[in-house]
């Protein structure tokens, strides 16, 4: 059936990796070990569901059959790596062959599945150009989890986990029945996962999770199998800080997310996520050449995000905004000029009481609460408050995939799919904070109209809205999103060479339906938009040469044309109905190439690809430090050129050793200089300009990674030591610092403007580059076979040994300029003080396992 043919591209670089499947004892005990320690490798590490946590990693995991692909995301995971710096869009997650991606976001909650690592664990996994038997995958890969009841394996799998990662502990029970004599199959899993506080101070992770399935085989050709699950999460989140602030409180790993109230920890920042899933398969064997598999599925998803607000007239309560920093509180430019006496006093000063209690470095509960009181004896509203943002999401999807063997030497897949989906957003007042009442208007819009303008209204059927907790305000809107599309995979095979085509034809319709009329908006806030409708199409070919049964050769080309994501689709969503300008298709072209040399000692596989990214659509959404606005950014016509070689190498010292040998060279960036809109909340107006962000490169993942390990196994038990250097990080860049108007340039017809009119170069600010770094991981393990068909294995992962703390896995540009209006330059200098994540210093994961 041609999988173990890796159909890759033509391009300007060849590869060569390990191509056949590992059966030794080895690789099957550390794939077992891995899949243990995948729910932080690919579900932790992959919680991307807030704005601000950028950092993700993406990797097909179920390609077990390619050294590169099948230890790229495990090894590398700890640094939030990307594969090819792709996003997350690009990668796609089928179940029982249908795409469960975000319809909106393009990207899979991998928080969906949380905790049932052993009911996730049947996997096929698919990179761009090789034939798969479950759809047309995006240009980063797929993977396709199989949740039927009568494919997992019979018996009970009881597992505990000890770690210092998110959470602490973990606990898994599984057990399957297998197909019984009367063609009933059974499966059920349960999970918790618990943290009072993770490895990062001020945070808690509290996760139940379960799956049940069943399958009916009715005959030899007909079965019907249901399966749901779901995983309700309440989890407190990590914040990023300056690097003054992280040398202030003297930890790489400072949090200001949280606060003592009555002594006690509390976190703003709380996710609580529940996303219950159905679906139902109907498999039918036609023959013994021909399968249909058609599924139907259902979810219902339940997000929210909770964040402090406050009024205009409070002051910033973020323990680190930059006025309550030491350097934020001096008149001088500590980075050109020396400083006054007494700005040197009114350093100290803020520096002694930084550093003089944890309590002076972190939220002040108690504060706001007694600014609150202090309001309400007064008749006013409150200063402060708890906010929930929601993100729900109810989706059905459908899916159905033909399988025929068409002769001797060829194969085909082809199928159908579709799928509704509604996105809720809103806000809701989760704590008031001891406040007797709060009015829903827009705090930005009073300070520029005044208290008796309907600009200011969030609102405008019901104005001046007294706010409850659990109450929606602010905004209230629904993104509706349907998609359909056909698809066929075809693989011919001879002995010497395979031949792999695919297609797909498809559209996708959006439309935004307000439910509230918005004071900035009147006209195009409530109500719908009207629907934007996009053709989308793919076609993809490779080839594969084999020679003398261990040379292989792969080429392949692919062009598609996709809609834009809905999330990107509208220029202020919070506000308004209007759809970015001049929205498109979005282009992609890619091509790869490879070598693959496999012998019995040595294997080694090199890799190189080129994807060019057109007409792409991407909206900024950010509270704008500059103007003290909440700030929409929607670019258009925005171009991207990935390119790069992955190697990978085995090598057999004993029949006992191996050494293995893994790294990338990427390189990931903007190629122009694509138009903007700009619109702020607090306006009804929208402005273009130009974002200058040619040579900006993809953030948030490294563009370099090197990795050398040994393998051992003996008698059961199985060693390993991997040391990984990371290298060409960089930090995510403002979009708003590099604006025509912010620059003081503008482009016309013959090239780029000052504000006098003249032909000017325009002076782009450079991008930070993060310090690569060093990272060691060991891990043991050993693996017993009972008597009676139990087994236990034990198996310890140590990450980051030498616990160096000082490796940035990203971080982001303040939205602010460093100079005022009229030109003076500020004292605090903004685009020196980026905020930063960083990878987590010596932590472990300790998994014992009792199958019986």
């Amino acid at each position: 059936m041609g999988k173990k043919t890796t159909l890759i591209l033509s391009a300007f670089f060849v590869s060569a990796l390990l191509h056949a499947q590992q059966t030794d004892t080895l690789a099957v005990l550390q794939q077992r070990a891995q899949n243990e320690n995948a729910d932080f490798s690919f579900t932790e590490s992959q919680l991307n569901e807030d704005d601000d946590a950028g950092q993700t990693v993406s990797a097909i995991t179920g390609v077990g059959n390619d050294l590169y692909l099948s230890e790229v995301g495990y090894l590398f995971s700890p640094m939030r790596f990307r594969l090819r710096a792709y996003q997350n869009s690009n990668n796609d997650m089928f179940i029982n062959g249908i795409q469960f991606n975000d319809a909106e976001r393009g990207v899979f909650s991998y928080s969906s599945i949380g905790g049932l690592n052993d009911a996730t664990r049947n996997r096929e996994g698919s990179p761009f150009f090789l034939m798969n038997q479950f759809g047309y995958t995006s240009v980063g890969g797929a993977d396709n989890i199989n949740v039927r009841a009568g494919q997992y394996a019979t018996g009970h799998k009881l597992s505990l986990s000890g770690t210092n990662r998110n959470y602490r502990a973990r606990g898994m029970y599984t057990y399957s029945s297998g197909l019984m004599s009367n063609g009933w199959a059974f499966t059920g899993s349960i999970g918790y996962r618990w943290a009072n506080e993770g490895f990062v101070e001020g945070t808690f992770y509290n996760s139940f999770s379960y799956l049940l399935g069943f399958e009916k085989r009715f005959n030899d050709r007909h079965s019907l199998s249901f399966t749901t699950w779901g995983s309700p999460t309440e989890r407190a989140q990590q914040g990023s800080s300056t690097e003054e602030a992280y040398w202030l409180a003297n930890d790489h790993y400072y949090n200001p997310n949280w606060g003592y109230q009555n002594g006690e920890k509390r976190n703003a920042r709380v996710v609580n996520s529940f996303e219950p899933t159905a679906i139902v398969t109907w498999d039918f064997d036609i023959n013994e050449r021909t399968k249909l598999s058609t599924s139907f599925s259902g979810k219902y998803s339940m997000y929210a995000s909770s964040a402090l607000g406050w009024s205009g007239n409070a002051a910033d309560p973020r323990p680190d905004y930059y006025k309550k920093l030491p350097s934020g509180q001096i008149s001088g430019n500590v980075f050109n000029q020396p400083l006054s006496d007494e700005d040197v006093e009114t350093w100290q000063n803020a520096y002694n009481y930084w550093t003089s209690a944890k309590s002076h470095r972190q939220l002040d509960w108690d504060a706001m609460y007694f600014a609150n009181a202090q309001q309400n004896t007064l008749g006013g509203e409150a200063l402060y408050y708890v906010e929930n943002r929601h993100n729900d999401q109810m989706a059905f999807n459908f899916g159905s995939t033909l399988k025929r063997d068409m002769d001797e030497y060829g194969y085909i897949t082809a199928g159908v799919n579709a799928s509704t989906t509604k996105g809720m957003h809103y806000k809701t007042m989760k704590d008031l904070l001891g406040a007797n009442k709060y009015t829903d208007v827009d705090k930005f819009s009073v300070r520029d109209y005044g208290y008796n303008s309907s600009m200011i209204q969030n609102d405008l059927d019901n104005p001046n809205r007294l706010i409850g907790e659990d109450d929606k305000f602010g905004y209230n809107y629904n993104i509706f999103v349907n998609k359909a599309n056909v698809w066929a995979n075809y693989q011919f095979d001879k002995s010497f060479y395979s031949l792999f085509f695919a297609g797909r034809l498809g559209g996708t319709t959006m439309e935004r339906e307000g439910l509230m009329r918005n004071g900035r908006a009147a006209n195009n806030s409530k109500g719908k938009s009207g629907t934007a409708k996009f053709l989308e199409s793919g076609a993809k070919a490779g080839a594969t040469f084999r020679i003398g049964g261990k040379h292989v050769f792969n080429v392949g080309l692919g062009y598609e044309e996709n809609a834009p994501l809905p999330y990107n689709a509208f220029i202020a969503p919070r506000l308004k109905n209007d759809f970015a300008t001049n929205l498109t298709n979005e282009e992609v072209m890619t091509a790869e190439a490879s070598y693959a040399f496999n012998g019995p000692i040595f294997a080694f596989k090199v890799s190189g690809y080129y994807t060019r990214f057109n007409n792409v659509t991407e909206l900024d959404q950010f509270y704008n430090d500059q103007e003290s606005r909440y700030t929409y950014l929607s670019m258009t016509g925005v171009e991207k050129e990935y390119m790069g070689v992955e190697l990978a190498a085995s090598v057999k010292l004993t029949s006992n050793l191996t050494l293995k040998a893994l790294g990338t060279f990427n390189n990931a960036e903007y190629v122009n200089n694509p138009n903007a809109n700009l619109t702020y909340e607090n306006e009804s107006e929208t402005t273009q300009d130009v974002v200058y962000i040619d040579g900006m490169k993809e953030s948030g993942t490294p563009l370099s990674a090197y990795s050398l390990g040994l393998d051992y196994n003996v008698k059961g038990w199985f060693f390993s030591i991997n040391g990984n250097y990371y290298h060409r990080g960089f930090i995510d860049f403002s979009t708003y610092r590099r604006l025509g108007k912010v620059l003081g340039v503008s482009a016309g017809e013959n090239g780029t403007v000052g504000e006098d009119g003249n032909k000017v170069s325009v002076n782009i600010p450079g991008q930070e580059e993060f310090d690569g770094g060093f990272m060691l991981d060991l891990s043991i393990g050993k693996y017993i076979r009972l008597q009676k068909g139990r087994a236990l294995s034990i198996n310890l992962t140590l990450n980051n040994v030498t616990n160096n703390t000082d490796m940035k896995t990203g971080g982001y540009e303040q939205n602010r300029d460093d100079a005022y209006d009229d030109g003076r330059e500020r004292p605090y200098q903004f685009s020196r003080h980026s905020k930063y994540y960083y990878a987590q210093g010596l932590n472990g994961f300790l998994n014992i396992g009792f199958r019986f």
